[in-house]
């Protein structure tokens, strides 16, 4: 309950787990992120997102260098400048009408079958 309550119940509703840590900073999104030392390996590093139905674009990518631990400063320490090639993030168009749909180029070796229709007497 080092959390307070709200949190308490926001987090077991949202990660299935509770955490506690220090807040290291907070992004252009409104996302927190935190971390906790004395957590097991692999677990110490963690985001609040701000929005309910979070997508992989919320995360900026030197907040993404943080959590997977290419870099050991939060971006609220190191002066890191956007990139040209880190581009403006795409949304996750799988499930909506926008989905990537592959297609064949190819001559397909079957063919569907057509059925006959009788004329009925």
């Amino acid at each position: 309950m080092k959390v307070g309550p709200a949190s308490y119940m926001k987090q077991l509703d949202n990660i299935c787990d509770t955490k506690w840590g220090r807040l290291v900073g907070t992004d252009a999104n409104g996302n927190k992120y935190f971390e906790n030392l004395d957590e097991v390996s692999g677990r110490e590093r963690w985001v609040e997102y701000a929005s309910n139905q979070p997508d992989s674009e919320d995360i900026a990518p030197d907040w993404h260098m943080w959590l997977s631990r290419i870099t050991q400063e939060p971006p609220t320490e190191m002066n890191i400048q956007p990139k040209k090639w880190w581009g403006e993030p795409i949304p996750n168009f799988s499930g909506t009408p926008k989905a990537f749909k592959t297609y064949s180029t190819t001559v397909s070796k079957l063919h569907a079958w057509e059925p006959i229709v009788k004329a009925r007497n």
